[in-house]
């Protein structure tokens, strides 16, 4: 009798949550134009909030077209707040590490902190108001480009070791063009739906602009010491998944072809979010293999 008891409340739960989405989320024909952004999602929307509690609320309460977009960089966020509070104690301890070895490895694991939380702030957000989602749409472009120049730091740090001077050009360059990528996608104009693709390129130029020290340091050095010194082959996997991640988002692959197949699980935005995840994961061995180089074999005289 307990079993069909527990049975009969699961169920009970169940067809209570389903309803519970039905109720509070609606159809693509049903949204205000501000919320419209991806027409191949046609169903799961969160209806506009205009209060905080709501859209916190809508984090756990009930299943959404935003749920795994929110909680796939909510916990990415919180993993990568655990290795910088570790860092310390495992990456860092080792090897007769200084305090540059502690802050560049802090930029990179804090970017991607800033980066994930950002995000996740604002897919959380989304159906406040208008005005809302526009400033939180901002942010979340702001933790893009900041993780970006942020994994450009500890990597050119350990790739010029022994040349401070390139070091300082280099950080310096990708700060200004991270400062020019900032002001062109922070435009309200860029915002917009239809400039999806323009907004792509210029997050992928920028990753892009890795190719010019990994190009002059391997002319000097060589590529299998790029290979072995640096970790290219995890430097690689990671821009590989940014890029597949961003070519996916930016046409809309794979809803395009099955318009409300994917309103929840598997979309385009969402392949991406996990696509970034990984790959800052895989950034991160990358430099920890450059941190155990700098430390083992490399003398600068």
């Amino acid at each position: 009798m307990s079993t069909l008891r527990r049975r009969t409340k699961s169920l009970t739960s169940t067809v209570s949550e389903a309803s519970d989405a039905v109720v509070n989320t609606i159809h693509w024909l049903e949204l205000p134009e501000w919320q419209r952004d991806n027409e191949y999602i046609l169903s799961g929307y969160r209806r506009v909030q205009n209060h905080w509690k709501g859209c916190f609320h809508s984090v756990y309460a009930y299943l959404h077209n935003e749920t795994v977009n929110i909680h796939s960089h909510l916990w990415g966020g919180i993993l990568f707040l655990y290795l910088f509070a570790t860092v310390n104690s495992t990456s860092l301890i080792s090897h007769p590490t200084s305090w540059t070895d502690s802050v560049m490895f802090s930029i990179f694991l804090l970017s991607a902190v800033f980066c994930l939380l950002a995000s996740a702030l604002y897919h959380t957000l989304t159906c406040h108001s208008q005005e809302v989602a526009a400033r939180c749409h901002a942010f979340d472009y702001s933790g893009i480009v900041v993780l970006t120049v942020g994994s450009f730091y500890p990597c050119l740090y350990y790739g010029f070791y022994c040349e401070p001077h390139l070091q300082i050009l280099y950080i310096l360059a990708i700060s200004i063009v991270g400062a020019v990528a900032a002001y062109i996608v922070l435009n309200p104009e860029y915002a917009k739906p239809t400039h999806r693709g323009a907004r792509t390129a210029v997050f992928i130029v920028l990753g892009l602009c890795a190719a010019v020290p990994v190009t002059h340091w391997a002319l000097v050095h060589g590529m299998h010491k790029l290979v072995t010194e640096m970790g290219l082959q995890w430097l690689a996997l990671s821009g590989s998944l940014y890029i597949f991640g961003a070519l996916l988002y930016a046409n809309r692959i794979p809803e395009r072809f099955f318009p409300g197949a994917f309103d929840y699980f598997f979309a385009s935005h969402q392949i991406f979010h996990f696509c970034v995840v990984l790959a800052a994961l895989a950034h991160y061995t990358s430099i920890k293999i450059a941190l155990d180089h700098a430390y083992t074999h490399i003398s600068c005289v």
